[in-house]
């Protein structure tokens, strides 16, 4: 019975919890008797102290019957502890007499009803009555309540509300609408909605939202709004229609969020996804939206369209010679021009360092016509970048660079912006590599190019699954003769037999990421060897170095994975050495000290690699902690007949010794260029004159002794 209580408004129609006031037993069983009879009953419980009425109400109770004259009891005061414990609780006196006035200070006091002894048989009904009128009471209360708070809510909500008639004109607003348009509510009351248009959300959102709401729908959706001050403003808004119980609507209820910052930070996210920074030009994702883009548009028209993809030649020297600041101003002043030479349609971005891309749009439906436009368009595009440039600080130094374009004609029958793009590149890179034309148009010719390196980079990715890789060892020797260790030299069989030349492969795996992999399998290797030299005591001695690329090198977990390679193979840290060239280190000085002396904690070795072919080696000694130079091999293969050459290595030497760094050369191919060496002091060597790289198993049998276990 209790429990029905609280799951909704209570029934008249349903026997009852009944507290009683009363101190005589027999009235108490007489009353009990009368309304079991009446089923209103289901219990009841008898008191007659002000203890036990406040212990009572700790119940569930629907109504209290109480006497008048209760002994230690006054009703005055029965009624305030009702009140404050149970004010829901309705309470009727059954008396034998009541003066008028007390029963109205009663009534006052918040007494329901009062009964006449000699009245009884009117009590059930009395009963029903303040039962019915406390549930109204209740129910009413309970409205309000949730209209108070559903009012609190609507004018302190964060988001802005307003409520207009059928026609648009406001007539209520919330503070936060005031805090975000600037109208006070006592000035935008009475005003139509559109107060907060001008011209900004487009005209079909405005014909759309009235459909809706006609139908008597939700909707939703954005408004480009004005603020008191004119500042621009977006906001997404939920409009409900109003009805009245007859379901006429008669008002609109507006929720709208100001969602400005939010726009302006998916913008953001948006522009620096997809377009460069320093030159405000279209990034390489970008490109390859736009791109496909006009490959779509082409098959439609049925008309052609042109790809460049041009560089700035010896970009590097520049940022090496006048500073990364220069680089910059060279990088931006190129966009620039860029975007002069081109029409409104065409596209130009940056996709690369310091290479870029132009698409031209709408050449024509003949192929040869559009051919000439194009080569026409980039004839004009180089005339206008080849000209000096102005960069540096202090007024600057006027440096002029080479362009060379690669152009590629696509038409309503090509449809992949990457095999595009890829032609582009290829006649790019044969213009650079040819260093005759400016401008060279991709030839079908070229197309063997593609398939080649679609078919190399293919087998690429499955040599590691088909265990087609494998590691070539050359020995490196002391000024004694002494063999100090070998280089590992990476080597693809294809199929098991057909050695793919690295010259090919290697730049293959750098440019599709292949190279991350791949090195890990390396260094993986380079560990199970220097754990088995480890184990012998002629071997145990001896350092391998491998190469790392500078795409691995800034893998984020690429120490953390160097380390877990060294801790699983149990290897002497110190024997392993990573090779690094300079294009490792060019991105960031700073990050590339930092994970050097990452890599220098765990005990392994660092050898600067392809060492006095860079621009800006000696800088890097003086800031990066190497432990070894290799002299570049064409400067040891020229050092005899070049006297520049010969200096140069002489220069290297002394440089190790001032430093303190082991100085290897390597590509000693004859006993002259021993001889030099060894007349300058040189340490280590490397070269066909001492050993050609072999397979691990015959390197081991050709440089070292029987293996035998060194148990001690």
């Amino acid at each position: 019975m209790a429990d029905m209580t609280h799951q909704g408004t209570r029934t008249t129609e349903r026997a009852l919890e009944i507290l009683v006031i009363e101190d005589v037993p027999a009235d108490y069983m007489l009353l009990e008797r009368d309304l079991r009879k009446a089923g209103l009953l289901a219990r009841s419980q008898r008191i007659d102290t002000n203890q036990a009425l406040r212990c009572a109400l700790e119940d569930n109770w629907d109504i209290v019957l109480s006497d008048y004259n209760v002994p230690g009891m006054d009703l005055k005061e029965t009624l305030r502890i009702i009140q404050s414990g149970r004010p829901e609780l309705p309470v009727i006196l059954v008396s034998g007499s009541i003066g008028e006035e007390l029963a109205v200070e009663l009534l006052h006091l918040g007494l329901n009803d009062f009964i006449l002894k000699e009245r009884l048989a009117r009590l059930p009904n009395a009963i029903r009555r303040a039962i019915g009128e406390a549930d109204e009471r209740q129910a009413r209360q309970a409205a309000e309540n949730e209209l108070r708070k559903l009012a609190l809510a609507v004018a302190q909500s964060p988001g802005s509300i307003v409520i207009t008639d059928t026609k648009g004109q406001i007539e209520y607003v919330n503070q936060a609408f005031e805090q975000i348009t600037g109208y006070a509510a006592k000035e935008i009351i009475g005003e139509n909605i559109r107060i907060l248009n001008r011209g900004d959300t487009p005209r079909e959102t405005y014909d759309l939202l009235w459909q809706t709401l006609t139908r008597g729908d939700i909707w939703k959706g954005e408004f480009h709004n004005t603020r008191r001050d004119g500042t621009r403003y977006v906001e997404f808004a939920t409009i409900a229609p109003m009805r009245s119980p007859d379901g006429t609507v008669t008002h609109y209820v507006a929720v709208n969020q100001d969602i400005t910052e939010k726009r302006q930070s998916e913008a953001l996210i948006r522009r620096l996804a997809y377009y460069d920074t320093l030159t405000e030009l279209p990034n390489r994702a970008r490109f390859n939206e736009q791109l496909s883009a006009a490959l779509s548009d082409s098959r439609h028209r049925g008309e052609y369209g042109a790809l460049m993809v041009l560089d700035i030649e010896r970009f590097k020297f520049i940022n090496d010679t006048l500073g990364y600041e220069a680089g910059d101003q060279l990088l931006r002043e190129f966009a620039r021009r860029l975007r002069q030479s081109l029409d409104g349609e065409d596209v130009v971005a940056r996709i690369g360092g310091d290479e870029f891309a132009a698409l031209l749009r709408g050449l024509g439906r003949d192929a040869d016509q559009a051919q000439t436009r194009a080569k026409a368009a980039a004839q004009r595009l180089h005339a206008h970048i080849d000209t000096p440039y102005r960069v540096g600080v202090g007024g600057g130094s006027d440096v002029r660079r080479a362009f060379r374009i690669g152009l590629c004609l696509f038409g309503p029958e090509d449809d992949s912006a990457d095999v595009v793009l890829k032609r582009a590149e290829v006649a790019w890179r044969t213009v650079k590599a040819e260093q005759q034309d400016t401008i060279r148009v991709f030839n079908p010719e070229m197309q063997a190019v593609v398939d080649i390196r679609a078919e190399l980079e293919t087998g690429l990715r499955a040599a590691l699954e088909h265990a087609e890789l494998a590691l070539f060892l050359q020995p490196q020797f002391d000024r004694e003769g002494g063999l100090i260790g070998a280089e590992a030299l990476l080597r693809w069989f294809r199929c098991g037999t057909d050695m793919v030349s690295p010259a090919d492969f290697i730049p293959l795996a750098e440019d599709t990421g292949l190279i991350v992999p791949i090195g890990q399998w390396v260094i993986g290797e380079a560990c199970a060897l220097l754990r088995s030299w480890g184990k012998q005591a002629r071997t145990r001695h001896l350092r391998l170095a491998i190469n790392v690329s500078a795409r691995q090198f800034h893998q984020p977990d690429f120490v953390s994975r160097l380390a877990e390679e060294i801790a699983a193979s149990a290897i002497d840290p110190s024997r392993l050495k990573l090779e690094l060239t300079e294009t490792v280190i060019l991105a960031d000085l700073d990050y590339t000290l930092q994970r050097m002396n990452e890599i220098r904690s765990l005990g392994v070795c660092l050898a600067l690699d392809d060492f006095g072919i860079g621009y800006s080696s000696l800088s890097y000694l003086k800031h990066l902690p190497f432990d070894q130079l290799k002299i570049d091999q064409s400067f040891v293969r020229d050092m005899l007949g070049d006297r520049r050459s010969g200096a140069i290595v002489s220069a290297i030497l002394a440089l190790g010794r001032a430093l303190g760094m082991e100085v290897i050369a390597e590509g000693v191919e004859t006993h002259e260029h021993h001889a030099f060496l060894q007349d300058n002091d040189c340490g280590f060597y490397q070269g066909y004159l001492f050993g050609q790289p072999l397979p691990i198993d015959e390197w081991t049998q050709r440089w070292t002794d029987p293996v035998t276990t060194d148990d001690a």
